[in-house]
């Protein structure tokens, strides 16, 4: 028999990684201190797990002598076909804000001695967009976040697997969790978190990923959303690699096309 036990936030960020953590260190510093983010684990999760040869942070070009700008980032994402105009724009715009969070929170990206933020180029960049902390690059980021929201108070409600977000005359009103470690203990035990705001930030539908992606802990809730009555829209943005399990490592565009036979 499964037992509800309730609770409840004015905001609730669901998902553990880069995205997640600083939707909810944005909404403290915005005056939403009781703010609470809920995930299966917060040592799971793609940002935590992922790793390559050279893992890649993409923004506004800060350093160097070549021109850069919104419009042209934003039309360099728009061109794959993969993202809405005035999505790529707002990402383009607000690029560089979230890079200088990122560093403020201590993610040592390279720099200049004065003060530029050392670049690359990467496929169709010319710009030299791209900077990167080594291979580690998303779960270093993660890392500080959650670090910099642990030092904040904010409240963090590990274990907790999203089965459903409760929808009631077009609104939400909060979040129904399953929680994994009283499952485990054999007393398994729904948990109610009332809210009139989710943040989902678990990362791509889990179902497409079931066969194909390693370690199995990077799954997403898109399908929650969507059961909500969410409509999907700019989701076609993730990529495919070869990887090996033993050390875990994903392997590159640029070793991809070096190499000429997989054993």
């Amino acid at each position: 028999m499964y037992r509800t036990i309730e609770r409840e936030a004015p905001a609730l960020v669901v998902g553990a990684g880069a995205a997640g953590l600083a939707a909810a260190l944005r909404l403290y510093d915005e005056g939403v201190t009781d703010v609470a983010v809920a995930a299966d684990s917060f040592k799971g999760g793609t940002s935590r797990n992922s790793g390559s040869d050279k893992q890649t942070y993409y923004k506004l070009s800060l350093s160097g002598a070549t021109p850069d700008s919104p419009r042209a980032m934003a039309a360099d994402l728009f061109v794959g076909g993969c993202v809405d105009g005035d999505v790529a724009l707002s990402e383009a715009a607000l690029s560089a804000k979230a890079f200088y969070y990122l560093c403020e929170a201590g993610v040592p990206f390279p720099r200049t001695p004065f003060g530029e933020y050392a670049g690359y180029k990467t496929d169709h960049d010319e710009k030299g967009r791209a900077t990167s902390v080594g291979p580690y690059t998303s779960a270093v980021m993660s890392e500080k976040l959650e670090k910099k929201a642990r030092d904040r108070g904010i409240l963090f409600l590990d274990g907790l697997r999203l089965v459903k977000i409760a929808v009631s005359e077009g609104r939400v009103c909060g979040a129904v969790f399953l929680d994994l470690d009283a499952c485990e203990k054999g007393d398994p035990r729904f948990v109610l978190i009332r809210t009139q705001v989710v943040i989902l930030a678990t990362g791509a539908p889990a179902g497409m990923f079931y066969d194909s992606v390693y370690p199995e802990c990077q799954t997403g809730a898109s399908g929650a959303a969507f059961e909500a009555g969410a409509r999907g829209q700019n989701l076609t943005e993730w990529q495919y690699g070869m990887a090996s399990l033993s050390p875990r490592w994903n392997v590159s565009g640029s070793f991809m096309q070096a190499i000429p036979r997989f054993y």
